[in-house]
Formats: C-alpha cells, sequence, structure tokens
C-alpha cells in the first residue's frame, strides 16, 4: 500500500516522471506517469491531472501509440484551457496535432497545430515558436498540403535561425525533404513520371550539414530520404548500400515510423530493378509496418504503392483491388473523423454552457452580494456595509468625521402624503446626499429616517461646511413636485474622530450633535414634537 501522501502534493513524482522520460526511458516513465494521475484523481487536482495527462500522452507519442496519445492529449488541453495555462495548453496541442495527424484527421491536426502557434506568438516564447511551426508543418506534409508545408517550415528554420539561444533548423529541413518525397510521389501517381529532384536535394544537402553526431533518429530519417533520391536519380547501386545502412540504423525499439519509411524505399528500389515479388512483398510491409504505429498517411500510401506496382507489371485488376482498400481506408478515416470533430464539437458546446452557467453563477453571487451591502430603497449602502467601511476607516486612523441625519417631521410626511411619498422623499434625500459628497466618502442609510455621511480626510469643520450645504439642498429641493403642500427638512450633526474614539462613541457623539441641531430648529421657531422626534429606529 502507498504511503498517504495527502499532506504532499504529487510534486516530487511529477518530477521524478519528467526525468526518467527525459532521460529516454519511456517504459519506466510510464507507471510513473500513471501513479502521478492517479494521485491527482484521488486529490481532485486538476492542475496535476492535466499535468500528468500530457506526462502519459508524450509517453504514448515516444512509444508510437498516437490513438491513446491523441485522448490523452486532447484532455490535458481542455484541463489546461480551463486552468488558463497557456505553456501547458501549447504543450498538449503539440501532442494532439501529431497523434491527429497520423490518424489522418488532418482538419483536427492542423487546428489543434493553428492553436498551439498562436498561443506561442502570444507567450512571446522563441523555442516554442519553432516547435509549433514544426508542428504545423507536419501536419500540413501529412495532409499533402505541400506548398503551404513548405512555406511553414521556411518560418521554423528562420524561426530556430533567429532563436536565442539558437536551435538548429534540422528538423524543419528534414520536413521539408519528406514534403518533398511525399510530393513527388503524388505527381509519379498523376503525370506517370517524376519531376526534376532539384528541391528534395537542396532540402537534404541542407539537413546533412546539420545533423550532429548521436543524433541515430535524424540520421536514419535522412540516409532513408538521400536513398530515395538516388533510387529515383536511377542510381540504384548507389542507392543498395546506403539502404542497408539505413536498416542498419533504424531504431531498436519494437515499433517506429521510420520502419514504414524503410519499406517504402525497399519498394521504390525493388521497383526500379523491376524486382516485382520484392516490390510487392516491400510494399504489404509498408502498410503492415505503419499500422503497427497506427500511421494512417504511411499506411495509405502504401496502398497507392502496391496499386501502381501491379498496374506496372501488367495486374490491372490486382491494381484495382488494391485502390479499392485505398478508398475503403479513406472512407474509414473521414467517419472517424466526422465522429471526431463531432465530439469537439460536442466539448466545445458544453465548454460554452459551463462557462455561461459560471457567468450567471458569478453574475448572481455579485447581485446577491451588492443587495447585502445596498438599501434597496435608495440604492445607498445599508448598516452593514456603513460599519464595515466606517470600523476599516477608524483602524486605519488618519482624519474622519462622521454625519448623522434625521429627516425633520417624517411621521407626518407620511401619515398626511402616505407612505408611498414618503418613500420618495427617502429616495430623493438619497440622491441628494451622492450629489453633495466626494466619491471616495460613504453615504448610507441606516433605517428608517436616519442617514450618515462618512467624510474621510475631513476635519470636523469641513464636515459642517457639507451638512451646510447638502441641508441647503433639502430645503431648496422642489418638493411640490413630489406632492402638493409637502416640505421636507432634515438636522445634521457632524462629529470628527477623536484619540480613542470606536465607532460608537463616534456615532455617539454625532448623534448629541444632530438633536442639538433640532432644538436649534424649535428654537428658531420649527415645531418639534415628541411625535416627530426619534420618528426612525434609533442607531444602534
Amino acid at each position: 500500500m502507498r504511503s498517504d501522501p495527502v499532506l504532499d502534493p504529487p510534486s516530487a513524482l511529477s518530477q521524478q516522471a519528467r526525468a526518467v522520460l527525459a532521460a529516454g526511458d519511456v517504459s519506466a516513465a510510464q507507471p510513473l506517469g500513471e501513479e502521478w494521475l492517479l494521485l491527482a484523481l484521488e486529490q481532485a487536482d486538476e492542475a496535476q491531472q492535466a499535468q500528468a495527462l500530457l506526462h502519459l500522452a508524450r509517453c504514448d507519442r515516444a512509444l508510437h501509440r498516437p490513438g491513446e496519445a491523441r485522448g490523452r492529449s486532447e484532455l490535458a488541453a481542455r484541463l489546461f484551457r480551463q486552468q488558463g495555462d497557456a505553456s501547458g495548453e501549447a504543450g498538449a496541442l503539440s501532442v494532439l496535432a501529431h497523434s491527429a495527424s497520423l490518424a489522418g484527421h488532418h482538419e483536427e491536426a492542423i487546428e489543434a497545430a493553428l492553436l498551439g502557434l498562436r498561443l506561442a506568438q502570444l507567450r512571446g516564447d522563441g523555442a516554442a515558436l519553432v516547435l509549433a511551426l514544426e508542428d504545423l508543418g507536419a501536419c500540413h506534409v501529412w495532409a499533402r498540403n505541400f506548398d503551404k508545408a513548405a512555406e511553414v517550415l521556411r518560418q521554423a528554420a528562420d524561426a530556430a535561425n533567429a532563436s536565442k539561444p539558437r536551435r538548429s533548423p534540422l528538423t524543419a529541413c528534414l520536413w521539408l525533404a519528406m514534403g518533398s518525397l511525399l510530393a513527388y510521389a503524388g505527381e509519379r501517381e498523376q503525370r506517370g513520371q517524376l519531376p526534376p529532384l532539384g528541391p528534395l536535394e537542396g532540402h537534404l544537402i541542407n539537413a546533412r550539414h546539420l545533423l550532429a553526431e548521436g543524433d541515430a533518429e535524424a540520421q536514419c530519417w535522412w540516409t532513408l530520404m538521400q536513398t530515395m533520391a538516388q533510387i529515383w536519380k536511377g542510381a540504384s547501386a548507389f542507392a543498395q548500400p546506403e539502404l542497408q545502412l539505413a536498416l542498419a540504423q533504424l531504431p531498436a525499439q519494437e515499433r517506429h515510423w521510420l520502419a514504414s519509411l524503410a519499406g517504402w524505399v525497399q519498394a521504390e528500389l525493388a521497383w526500379a530493378r523491376r524486382l516485382w515479388p520484392q516490390a510487392r512483398r516491400a510494399a504489404a510491409q509498408l502498410v503492415t509496418e505503419a499500422d503497427l504505429v497506427q500511421h494512417e498517411p504511411l499506411a495509405q500510401l502504401g496502398e497507392l504503392i502496391a496499386s501502381q506496382i501491379e498496374e506496372q507489371q501488367g495486374q490491372p485488376q490486382r491494381a484495382l483491388q488494391r485502390l479499392r482498400a485505398l478508398r475503403e481506408r479513406e472512407a474509414r478515416v473521414r467517419i472517424a473523423s466526422l465522429a471526431s470533430r463531432e465530439s469537439t464539437v460536442q466539448w466545445q458546446l458544453d465548454a460554452r454552457r459551463s462557462e455561461r452557467d459560471r457567468v450567471q453563477l458569478a453574475s448572481e453571487a455579485q447581485r446577491l452580494e451588492k443587495l447585502s451591502m445596498e438599501d434597496p430603497l435608495t440604492e445607498l449602502a445599508n448598516r452593514r456595509s456603513f460599519e464595515d467601511h466606517a470600523r476599516a476607516q477608524l483602524a486605519a486612523g488618519g482624519v474622519v468625521s462622521l454625519a448623522l441625519i434625521d429627516v425633520d417631521h417624517f411621521k407626518q410626511v407620511n401619515d398626511q402624503h402616505s407612505h408611498l411619498v414618503g418613500d420618495q422623499v427617502l429616495s430623493q434625500i438619497a440622491r441628494l446626499m451622492r450629489q453633495h459628497v466626494r466619491e471616495h466618502d460613504v453615504a448610507a442609510r441606516l433605517a428608517g429616517d436616519e442617514f450618515v455621511l462618512l467624510l474621510r480626510g475631513a476635519t470636523e469643520e469641513v464636515a459642517q461646511q457639507a451638512c451646510r450645504r447638502l441641508d441647503e439642498a433639502v430645503r431648496r429641493h422642489d418638493w411640490n413636485a413630489v406632492s402638493d403642500g409637502l416640505r421636507v427638512s432634515i438636522s445634521i450633526g457632524a462629529a470628527q474622530r477623536q484619540e480613542g474614539d470606536t465607532l460608537e462613541t463616534l456615532m455617539a457623539r454625532s448623534d448629541a450633535a444632530m438633536y442639538a441641531a433640532k432644538r436649534e430648529r424649535q428654537g428658531a421657531g420649527v415645531r418639534l414634537t415628541d411625535e416627530s422626534e426619534g420618528e426612525g429606529d434609533a442607531p444602534d
């Protein structure tokens, strides 16, 4: 039983898995990746799930299992996208583009490669840009879109030369040569003869100068393509030893796509020598090897080469059978590709629905939060919001004043003009308060007809001036427009924060100042009854 890892995220396991894969030990890296994914699933850690899935997809790619790599890389890309991890998504898209391309799902592959390229461009990562361009170029090669492939791969070579530190453009050169091979095979099918081989030879010369010692796979790839060029030039005698060298260079692992390419070269060599049984067996080997590594473009090429060999032998019925086999493969791939696109579109629709739901939930949460902090009638801050702001301001220190506001004779307004008019009076006073305070001040309704102003950075003298302006605005307001004969006035009391003040003591001094203002109005002839005094809920 594994020891409990809950307290420690699977970082140590992920580092070990990555290090083993980087060292080339794929068979050991895969079980580590599976344990990493299991641990991430147990912890419901989607970030680690995405990383583990990408690691496993890279293992599948190295083991030439594009079907498995495709499913894992697609899921990893979705998880990275949800988390906003552009770098991780680009890595997953690279594997997805490669595996979809080998399955013959060229539209999906090019779409993934284009998205990966866009992410690399947005990140400004030179190394990632080179890899993304190489991915896109390779996808166009297998899709037989050769002009576009050449354009993109030249961009990849230029980007590699311009990157800092400089990267080798070898991969781009090899793909340019591979595109030329496939293009020439297509032209031979259509026109019955090969075109001049100058561009292919130029790409091979460029690649030869870039080959590095120790890169056995690149060396094998180059040698096979060089051998093909020799065969097509009519130099079969020189091609035979080069082919033997290439076969000796084939990677030792059980399955590799270069074995399919070797089958094609053997078929071409036997064809050139008119050794028809050998040519037929080599073409069949090409299809078999391509199927072993799930390489649909090369498997389809094998059927085409086999058909051409049968035709060259004067066997039209066998050639037709091979063409029928090719068309059946193409139909199966097309159906599978459509099903894949349908699945992808459904996921995109689900993702959009999820995003819409998330936005709606966020909007609803925002609305509820606003309701919890806002007075619904006046749209001012409510008591809870005011107290939060006030306590924070007092804790921060500095100059601050507080003004309590009470509507005079508010019960009479409700009794004589209706509660609906009373609500309109409160709303109008709230509007006037917003007009006569600064943006960083807080205007709130405490309860009933009682309001408060929190004036930041204002001395008591400044607060008094603000209160006089508000009082004047209320007296001059056209209350007749609300209800005939309506008169409204307010009483305001302001106090400045003193050392040691709490919110309660500051409000108490403001409350005392407000009632002193009411008594002043009474002394000046403004009627103040016991009934009108304290008509709203008293502040807590």
